[in-house]
């Protein structure tokens, strides 16, 4: 695993969707699961070289309903009964109450409509949500000052979790980190763009040093920076 900073690690070599570890006192905590049901086996030697194994998994952090980011939720919930937590506005997506939200497709266009016609990843298997979470709450047990912030429209509960002791972001997909710079979401699956960008500049004003995305390599130090440039690219 890549060390970030102090008890957090990204992990390697994941379907879809990247993972991150968070060493606590009372165990670990994961933020997003990957695509793949298998995930939990492909972490486990990663794990172990860290002198942990599955069932020191206590928490589970997600940043939204999509299944890249929640296919291996119950998997996880099988082997080491994490406690997780998901906005309240996703979470009847996770549990299989709802179905996830993606735009109109008159709403989109040339590649991105074509992929509505797709119907995309098939959903998870649903998981039990054991903390329905909003804007503002704070997650001591996880980090010390642990925040979750709403940063709606790549999904509607859409979060990010923000630990100012470090100015360190977990960022889901309110960006994706590709090898040419920043990106916004893919358009195919974020129901409402402009709320997405107006997401964008809501992080980019927290300033984070740390960036730690969904998708791409994270950003170890000036990730504010380029967050507002991107920021600015999108007229915000």
């Amino acid at each position: 695993m890549q060390p970030i900073t102090d008890r957090v690690y990204a992990v390697p070599g994941m379907s879809v969707g990247r993972i991150y570890v968070i060493t606590g006192d009372d165990g670990l905590a994961l933020v997003d699961t990957s695509l793949s049901p298998q995930t939990p086996q492909r972490l486990l030697p990663q794990l172990r070289a860290l002198g942990y194994d599955l069932e020191d998994i206590r928490h589970i952090l997600i940043t939204h309903a999509h299944p890249d980011h929640t296919g291996g939720l119950a998997a996880f919930q099988q082997v080491a009964n994490p406690r997780t937590y998901i906005h309240r506005r996703d979470a009847p997506v996770v549990r299989g109450e709802g179905q996830m939200v993606r735009p109109r497709r008159e709403d989109v266009r040339g590649l991105a409509r074509l992929m509505t016609y797709t119907g995309g990843f098939a959903p998870p298997t649903p998981a039990r949500v054991d903390v329905d979470l909003n804007g503002g709450d704070t997650l001591d047990a996880i980090l010390p000052g642990l925040q979750v912030v709403e940063t709606f429209g790549h999904s509607p509960g859409h979060v990010v979790f923000w630990w100012p002791e470090k100015r360190l972001l977990f960022g889901g997909d309110v960006v994706m980190h590709m090898p040419w710079g920043l990106t916004l979401p893919i358009a195919a699956f974020t129901p409402d763009m402009a709320e997405a960008k107006r997401s964008v500049l809501k992080v980019a004003e927290l300033n984070p040093d740390i960036l730690c995305p969904g998708h791409g390599a994270p950003i170890v130090g000036g990730a504010g920076q380029k967050l507002r440039a991107f920021a600015r690219r999108l007229n915000l």
